[in-house]
């Protein structure tokens, strides 16, 4: 039946099928066993000691947009937006009492 109605046949989405170029999955491994290591070492020298913790995607993430300056254009059209609503309050207030003493 779906070759007698091609036009109602709903177009599938597309895949997103991203593979990193220079992604090294063993070495990521190994990286973070050597990490661990480090830190259970660390531990055994200095039981005192806490371990440092490093959880740099909560560091990363926004930390560009907090960087850039005067933020982003969400922010700055909400400022905008407020200086002109301030600006027509006080102009409304000013032609109020202009109109209140004639």
């Amino acid at each position: 039946m779906s070759f007698l109605f091609p036009i109602l046949k709903q177009p599938r989405a597309r895949q997103f099928n991203h593979q990193p170029i220079y992604y090294d999955k063993q070495k990521e491994e190994r990286e973070q066993r050597y990490e661990r290591i480090r830190k259970e070492m660390n531990m055994e020298s200095n039981p005192e000691e806490k371990p440092i913790r490093r959880d740099f995607e909560k560091d990363i993430r926004g930390s560009f947009r907090q960087q850039v300056p005067g933020g982003s254009k969400i922010e700055k059209a909400a400022k905008t937006s407020r200086i002109i609503s301030i600006v027509c309050m006080v102009l409304l207030i000013a032609v109020l009492i202009v109109y209140a003493l004639l």
